[in-house]
């Protein structure tokens, strides 16, 4: 009799990725000795920190936080010609600032980061007169682009986050922006994904939930960093800045109600008040 096979499926894991070592050690709670097995140390360059001796004792490293989203990319010979290009910054100085207030202004949460949108030789869609509302994905698209242009931001890491998410929500798969904005409850419509502006801004959003979700997964004690990064992540947006077309349209109306108001206030709602009879001259 043959010996019966075991049905048992050995155990899918999910691997620790650099780009999740790399938030441990920029957020202070990188250490060593919890990494699992087969997790490699990055080499991690020499910068300044944070850290001050009053309370909270936030210690994080000193970087700026970009993040990058090029779409609607048209190409002439292998090089860009015409793109709108979303970039998000946040220093991890103004995070650590943000730890130490008394508390966090409402109103003023959106735009802890600064977001900016251009579009570049395209003027079927906005005007030189707009201010927009502005907002990197996975993939090394906007990199490879950007080095086209003679453009080297020189970043000392690459955090893709969809491969760093992968270990604190333990999923088998990458998540689309979509998903990652779903789970970490940031707030989004689908008429605003896949704008340049708003993609770089909801990445950056996004890396901060996922230094939140890996914190509480790996520390028993919560640092007194994560209210402040889920404040921002899931601040409400800031409303849309109007085109010029818009603005237009508002001032055209604002005439049009100023002008309805002086006749209102007129007698018997005339454009001037009538001559008594005592005026009229003859001629």
């Amino acid at each position: 009799m043959e010996e019966e096979k075991s049905s048992v499926q050995p155990e899918r894991q999910v691997f620790l990725r650099e780009g999740t070592l790399v938030l441990r050690w920029l957020f202070g709670y990188y250490a060593k000795r919890r990494l699992p097995d087969g997790a490699t140390r990055p080499r991690w360059p020499h910068t300044l920190s944070t850290w001050t001796p009053r309370k909270p004792k936030t210690k994080f490293r000193e970087a700026t936080l970009v993040s990058i989203d090029i779409d609607e990319l048209k190409e002439q010979n292998g090089f860009p010609v015409q793109f709108h290009i979303g970039i998000s910054i946040m220093p991890t100085q103004d995070l650590h600032d943000q730890c130490h207030l008394a508390s966090l202004h409402e109103q003023s949460t959106p735009y802890r980061i600064q977001s900016y949108h251009w579009a570049v030789e395209n003027t079927d869609h906005y005007s030189t007169h707009d201010n927009l509302f502005c907002s990197r994905k996975r993939g090394h698209r906007e990199v490879t682009i950007l080095k086209k242009l003679d453009i080297d931001l020189n970043p000392i890491f690459t955090i893709d986050t969809t491969k760093a998410a992968r270990y604190p929500l333990q999923a088998f798969c990458d998540y689309t922006l979509k998903k990652l904005l779903q789970d970490f409850g940031i707030p989004f419509t689908n008429k605003q994904l896949h704008v340049a502006g708003n993609d770089a801004l909801f990445t950056l959003r996004v890396l901060l939930m996922i230094a939140v979700t890996d914190v509480r997964r790996e520390l028993g004690e919560v640092p007194t960093w994560v209210p402040v990064f889920e404040a921002i992540a899931r601040a409400p947006l800031p409303p849309m800045p109007l085109k010029h077309a818009g603005k237009a349209a508002i001032m055209k109306r604002n005439k049009l109600a100023a002008i309805k108001q002086e006749n209102m206030s007129l007698p018997n709602g005339s454009d001037r008040p009538e001559q008594s009879s005592s005026d009229t001259r003859h001629v």
